[in-house]
């Protein structure tokens, strides 16, 4: 499998400190994002022996779920543009002791067919960043096997996802701001899953079927739940930086407020989000 040589010419890598952010708080992440991982291996049908693309893989999933499946009989290629992402992924899988992943820089976009070709090919919320996804998905058609299947997990619309949507859209409220972009280029652009479904059917795809599964995360406290979301909130941050610091605070405390609702009555917080898991044959 070959890319272009330059990604970033295409596609920016990702800002090293939302990078850093993601890496803090991936044992919140991944406790609750696990059961996803595991079910797209499910629909991929991965087994033993398997060779597997594992698109967007980010810190490392589910391309390590997969790595467990296939065993040292298989393999597993994991591609994303953020290098500080992978590095944390390169050390997750050793700690792990799996021997069977590799992961490098490559523009998802930009992926193209040489001599390799997979048994299934996996993405977690890596599809809605895709500038021209049925493009995108023919390319990923063409790295199947002729019996392959593809596995891909998107957001559906923002109400839905909680832990995504709600600090956004209450601080820009709370300070009198347009409401958030929610759609082209932000988790959220393929909140149209039929729509989503259709595309994947558009590229050559038969057998798309799509469900629905939930991923609860999980905060000791509003205030670790508030100190979360602004860390991993760079865009937003920098969108208010002109304001005073008493009314950005102001405005998480805003947050915080709403975000008891989610809290039990050790203060525990826990938020549902509802994630779209689509799979299809080559």
């Amino acid at each position: 499998m070959t890319d272009n040589k330059e990604p970033a010419a295409a596609k920016a890598p990702w800002d090293p400190k939302r990078a850093e952010a993601w890496n803090k708080w991936f044992s919140v992440l991944e406790e609750g994002a696990q059961i996803l991982s595991d079910r797209l291996v499910e629909l991929a049908a991965v087994g033993p022996g398997d060779q597997v693309l594992d698109v967007a893989t980010g810190l490392g999933e589910p391309a390590a779920t997969a790595a467990r499946r296939v065993g040292p009989s298989g393999h597993v290629d994991g591609v994303d543009l953020s290098p500080g992402m992978l590095e944390f992924a390169r050390r997750r899988t050793e700690r792990l002791g799996l021997n069977n992943v590799t992961f490098r820089v490559a523009d998802a976009d930009n992926l193209q067919a040489d001599d390799k070709v997979y048994d299934a090919i996996l993405c977690r919320w890596g599809l809605m960043f895709m500038t021209d996804l049925e493009a995108t998905l023919t390319r990923f058609k063409g790295l199947l096997k002729p019996d392959g299947k593809i596995a891909a997990a998107t957001w559906g619309p923002p109400e839905n996802a909680p832990s995504l949507s709600m600090g956004n859209r209450i601080v820009l409220d709370y300070l009198d701001l347009p409401p958030p972009n929610e759609g082209a280029g932000t988790p959220f652009a393929l909140s149209d899953v039929d729509g989503a479904m259709r595309i994947f059917e558009a590229a050559g795809f038969h057998d798309v079927v799509g469900e629905w599964l939930p991923v609860t995360y999980i905060f000791q406290s509003v205030d670790e739940f508030i100190q979360f979301r602004r860390e991993r909130s760079r865009p937003l941050e920098e969108r208010i930086a002109h304001f005073p610091t008493t009314k950005r605070d102001a405005a998480w405390r805003a947050v915080a407020e709403a975000a008891t609702e989610y809290a039990d009555e050790d203060g525990v917080v826990r938020m549902e989000n509802q994630a779209y898991c689509i799979s299809a044959q080559r």
